[in-house]
């Protein structure tokens, strides 16, 4: 049974706005990665985060997440405060935020049906439901016919592909994409960037963090510019 204070994971029009940071900041030992760090995100928001290597963009992906901890300060994700949240309620919040990876992250060893398969089944969704599912976001992603292909076997582009359905999958109201277009050649890149776009119109809020200066250009967002940890300022749409 899902207690009142986890229902607004599953209700994203409880809360306005999905994420808001405060003061946050991130250490490694002496090194800061993150530094005062004040963020708000919109529901249904597309919001580019830019900057150049080591600005502080995957750490900021990673600590809305929940793979790693502030140092300093508070972070709420629709309406749950991440520094207070019991960790078995992790596993539940995370369901509902999807994460690209810029490497796609695929088990190599699976197929592109089981690596699809393998969030649902976490969530502990019934086979029927699996099936149909998976079938929906591969086709939506254009790899219906490579389902039973491994990972090995597929270009670049085909693996980021996947890694998108694989975070579609769950219907997450949170889509975190670090870099997504980081290892594509410009064809690839431009589909994958078209997928966002398209789970974007669907009502997931979709977060980009990036450095390369085109794919700012492909879509009327907000953009914030991170530099040294901190932000530098942001424009808007």
């Amino acid at each position: 049974m899902i207690t009142s204070e986890y229902a607004a994971i599953f209700d994203n029009r409880k809360q306005n706005p999905i994420i808001q940071t405060f003061h946050i900041s991130k250490r490694y030992g002496t090194q800061i990665a993150l530094r005062d760090v004040n963020l708000t995100v919109e529901k249904n928001e597309f919001l580019f985060i830019t900057g150049p290597s080591g600005a502080g963009k995957t750490t900021l992906l990673r600590l809305l997440f929940l793979d790693e901890q502030v140092s300093e300060g508070q972070i709420l994700v629709n309406g749950i405060n991440l520094q207070r949240i019991r960790r078995a309620r992790i596993p539940l919040l995370r369901r509902k935020i999807g994460v690209v990876f810029q490497d796609f992250r695929l088990i190599k060893t699976y197929t592109v049906y089981e690596n699809v398969a393998l969030v649902l089944e976490a969530a502990g969704k019934q086979k029927r439901y699996i099936q149909k599912k998976v079938r929906q976001v591969l086709r939506m992603v254009g790899l219906e016919d490579r389902m039973y292909t491994f990972p090995p076997r597929l270009s670049g582009g085909e693996q980021q592909r996947v890694a998108l359905a694989r975070a579609a999958a769950g219907d997450p109201l949170i889509l975190l994409a670090d870099e997504p277009t980081g290892n594509l050649d410009a064809e690839c890149a431009d589909m994958v960037f078209d997928l966002l776009r398209q789970l974007h119109t669907w009502g997931t809020t979709v977060i980009v963090a990036t450095h390369d200066t085109q794919l700012l250009e492909k879509v009327a967002a907000r953009i914030v510019f991170l530099r040294n940890g901190t932000i530098q300022g942001e424009i808007g749409p």
